[in-house]
């Protein structure tokens, strides 16, 4: 049973308690994200609260476009780069330091307003970064010296702020480790994955609060629950019928109501397949449209089911422009022949004939970014307590 408040009927005051705190909090719910931003910047006082409250994600992403380009082939790799984040519905692009992928590259994002990248040389570290509030937890290798080169999949439970439900996971092949960056106890454990096989873009992570599960190229389960004193990894050898013939394909996980839910698609995103796991079965579900009032987003660490927005109705699925997945989107620059594209659209059917994939690009010059991976991102702030106020 819970402790009584300390002043019984009335509402317990946060530690450091101030009264513009009640004053903000009360408006958060009337203000659009775009419109906290800007609240930001009105005075110190009003920076000073907004930090203290933190602010939670918009309910349809950002999508981070790729690097610029630099201004001169010869010049050194930036170590922090002015990278532009995309809103969509609203066409509008905000800008945000991130570390430069001469050093660091991004592997995944979450829907917690941080961003997972890995260091590309010695030493190999991981760095968390929140791009709006300039936060960064940086975080060890977690595969030892004797595998520097390991490729994975990451993955974030939740925010950093929540200490209770935070983990930081990884997948390689026939291993899955994971920690707790910042926290007192923040060692690597490593839980063994018998015949899971990483591949960029046919095996994918996704964590469901703290139950991790993972697919390979297979279509075969894995998952472990976090949140259990001593985890252990299962594995479903499941039955995935595809309405198509299989080839090359792409896997994403995606999370919608608890429940995951798998894609699959060809390299070229003509043809799409959505299921729906059935842990006890041991089979996916075969379901004809996007459940429920919903827009899919899909993208490698990035995926997610969110509520429609001006212009893409119900049934719509967004791809991120990843190109680093495989060799069929390297040319999707036109060699020089016209403007980069960085997310594509269609609307899900039953996967029979191929889809109308549509390129989308915002407005910018020939040669303005870099051919790199583009990734759906939640922006948001986590609550600050210890927050100071600044002249």
């Amino acid at each position: 049973m819970a402790a009584p408040p300390p002043h019984p009927g009335k509402n317990p005051r946060p530690r450091g308690f101030f009264p513009g705190d009640r004053l903000f909090a009360a408006l958060a719910p009337y203000v659009s994200f775009a419109d906290h931003l800007s609240i930001r910047l009105v005075c110190p006082s009003w920076r000073f609260f907004s930090r203290r409250i933190g602010r939670a994600p918009p309910l349809f992403p950002w999508l981070m476009l790729p690097e610029p380009a630099p201004a001169s082939p010869s010049a050194p790799a930036p170590v922090t780069v002015r990278r532009l984040f995309y809103d969509i519905p609203g066409g509008r692009p905000y800008a945000y330091d991130v570390p430069g992928e001469g050093y660091h590259r991004c592997v995944a994002s979450s829907a917690y307003g941080w961003l997972v990248f890995v260091a590309v040389d010695a030493p190999r570290r991981l760095v968390l970064v929140n791009p709006i509030s300039g936060a960064r937890v940086i975080v060890s290798w977690p595969f030892g010296e004797k595998s520097p080169n390991a490729r994975f999949h990451a993955a974030l439970t939740s925010s950093p702020a929540d200490r209770r439900a935070f983990f930081l996971v990884v997948a390689t092949d026939r291993l899955v480790a994971y920690c707790r960056p910042g926290q007192q106890d923040h060692a690597w454990r490593t839980l063994r994955a018998p015949g899971f096989r990483y591949d960029a873009a046919a095996s994918d992570i996704i964590a469901v609060g703290a139950m991790v599960y993972l697919i390979d190229g297979r279509r075969k389960v894995w998952r472990a629950d976090l949140a259990d004193p001593e985890p252990k990894v299962e594995r479903r050898n499941t039955a995935c019928p595809l309405p198509f013939k299989e080839g090359s394909m792409r896997h994403y996980l995606v999370e919608s109501l608890w429940q995951v839910h798998l894609v699959v698609t060809d390299e070229h995103h003509a043809r799409v397949a959505l299921f729906r796991l059935d842990w006890d079965k041991r089979t996916w579900v075969v379901m004809d449209r996007v459940g429920g009032n919903r827009v899919l987003l899909l993208g490698r660490g990035c995926s997610a089911f969110v509520p429609p927005a001006a212009g893409h109705p119900p049934g719509m699925v967004l791809f991120a422009h990843q190109p680093s997945l495989s060799l069929a989107d390297v040319d999707v620059d036109g060699g020089g022949a016209g403007p980069a594209w960085f997310w594509a659209e269609t609307r899900l059917n039953d996967g029979s004939d191929d889809l109308l994939v549509m390129k989308k690009q915002m407005n910018h010059r020939q040669g303005q970014f870099t051919a790199g991976d583009s990734f759906w991102f939640f922006p948001a702030i986590d609550p600050d307590e210890s927050a100071t106020r600044t002249s």
